[in-house]
């Protein structure tokens, strides 16, 4: 696949992360969320992760849990971090020279970065939409197949199926489904995001990773954005990384303020937004700085 656009995400954070210094005054280690899965586990974890752009830190130190079919928004000032961890979570930082991760990420109890992992399959338990729409230069169809055909699946039924439910799930059916061998390049900003979404999900993941899916798009075709990450939550769990705190407030479940690479805070949105437990989160909602 082509990562220019997470690539070029990436050596934005970088950029950021190595422009500031020294820690935030008060900072310290944050609350996990205040929501326990019902099950007893949690989606992600992580667990004394720290993350280096060759000498450069830039997580110091991150434990948060990510709860199933829930909304987790992270939020904070560029470069503190929060799409340096998103990628830690399916492990994109990999393809970066010179980095290197300390700790633990742990997805359905299983830390990734032990050795013996199969990035082929956490990838696919694990799909990523990124800040730019970035179809291949292919039919709609046929960029909506390229991951199940990966996965060896030749059936034309059964690739029509995956198409279908796909699009259907990120709201698109409706507007594509008689322009299948039409060109996704043709379609318009907001349909191509969607259609990313679509592509993630006919991978069939359990976990959907979303890094500012909506910043270069138009109101309308960021509240379909949004509508649709409202009704996946059912079916997956999604983590979306927003510089929009309106966008956090209306979409997420949990929000987790970041800054200089510290999770600062991490609770119920409703109260990050209107209570939260540290000054610096209260001073960032309400636009003090950032």
């Amino acid at each position: 696949m082509n990562m220019e656009s997470a690539m070029s995400k990436e050596e934005d954070d970088k950029e950021a992360t190595l422009s500031v210094s020294g820690p935030m005054p008060g900072a310290a280690a944050a609350p996990a969320p205040a929501v326990l899965p019902q099950d007893g586990s949690w989606a992600v974890q992580t667990r004394g992760l720290r993350f280096y752009y060759g000498p450069s830190l830039a997580l110091k130190g991150i434990d948060i849990q990510i709860p199933r079919h829930q909304v987790t928004a992270f939020i904070g000032p560029s470069g503190c971090g929060k799409s340096t961890l998103l990628r830690c979570f399916n492990r994109m930082n990999d393809l970066i020279e010179h980095s290197r991760v300390e700790g633990e990420v742990l997805v359905d109890g299983e830390n990734i970065y032990q050795p013996d992992i199969q990035m082929e399959s956490l990838r696919k338990r694990v799909g990523m939409v990124f800040q730019k729409s970035n179809p291949f230069p292919m039919s709609i169809f046929e960029n909506l197949t390229f991951g199940p055909r990966m996965r060896g699946i030749r059936d034309r039924s059964q690739l029509d199926q995956i198409v279908e439910q796909a699009l259907k799930r990120a709201d698109l059916w409706r507007e594509v489904k008689d322009r299948l061998k039409d060109s996704a390049l043709q379609l318009s900003g907001g349909q191509q995001q969607r259609l990313c979404i679509a592509r993630t999900l006919a991978n069939e993941p359990e976990i959907v990773l979303m890094d500012e899916p909506a910043s270069a798009l138009d109101p309308i075709s960021t509240g379909k954005i949004e509508e649709t990450i409202h009704e996946l939550k059912r079916d997956y769990t999604i983590i979306i990384v927003t510089h929009n705190m309106q966008q956090a407030a209306r979409c997420s479940d949990l929000t987790a303020f970041f800054y200089l690479g510290d999770l600062i805070e991490c609770d119920r949105t409703e109260r990050i937004f209107s209570g939260p437990s540290r000054k610096e989160t209260e001073d960032y909602v309400t636009g003090k700085f950032g």
